[in-house]
């Protein structure tokens, strides 16, 4: 976890100074008509609406319940997808919110070799709704909470005609503390991490398009 957490972070710092960089070099451009548009500056409760494209990538770990005739045991599992989402955005000065829903795929590897189960690259899909509140720290950057409200189908296969495999929970509600950065005019970076079941920490990377 604290490899995987180092280089996020860097990326997100990274990101963040990019942004600050730009938004500083646009408001210097500004300046100069400043003086001849000030007495028609926008209202800043007039709400600007949006539609964007979002591909991200979700990841999360979760305990498989393994039962062969009295034998049972716990088995961890990953689960790791692709989900393509559409949402409506509507934003104010400070404040904004969107709307969303996706739709996704991917590989969920189970077990732990000699420890009686063990599959990989087992295929689940996934799709939900994912309503989302932010303040705006600026015009490129603002930070929020998501709400994910997401089902899960998987099948595990079975390794012997007596096991069973209990997949645990498919319908998830949960929500995801986030960082929302403009890269450019129509491209956004978006990440967000938060808990999804008991012990179960989900991490969600992606990529905003707005038309």
């Amino acid at each position: 976890m604290k490899k995987t957490l180092l280089p996020l972070l860097l990326t997100l710092g990274l990101l963040t100074q990019t942004a600050f960089a730009q938004e500083e070099s646009d408001d210097t451009v500004g300046e100069t008509t400043a003086t001849e548009t000030a007495a028609k500056k926008p209202s800043r409760v007039r709400a600007q609406q949006s539609w964007g494209l979002s591909l991200s990538t979700l990841q999360w770990n979760e305990t498989l319940r393994v039962q062969d005739g009295i034998n049972m045991s716990r088995q961890p599992a990953n689960y790791n997808a692709i989900t393509v989402t559409l949402m409506k955005e509507i934003t104010y000065y400070r404040w904004g919110w969107s709307m969303g829903a996706f739709i996704g795929s991917g590989r969920a590897n189970g077990g732990i070799a000699g420890e009686g189960y063990l599959q990989d690259k087992v295929a689940f899909t996934t799709y939900g709704v994912s309503p989302r509140g932010f303040y705006r720290f600026s015009g490129r950057i603002n930070a929020g909470l998501t709400l994910m409200g997401m089902y899960k189908n998987i099948d595990w296969p079975s390794e012997t005609s007596t096991q069973i495999v209990d997949a645990g929970r498919s319908l998830y509600v949960g929500g995801l503390l986030d960082l929302n950065i403009r890269l450019f005019r129509k491209w956004d970076f978006y990440s967000g991490v938060g808990p999804l079941t008991e012990g179960t920490t989900l991490w969600k990377i992606g990529a905003n398009y707005r038309f």
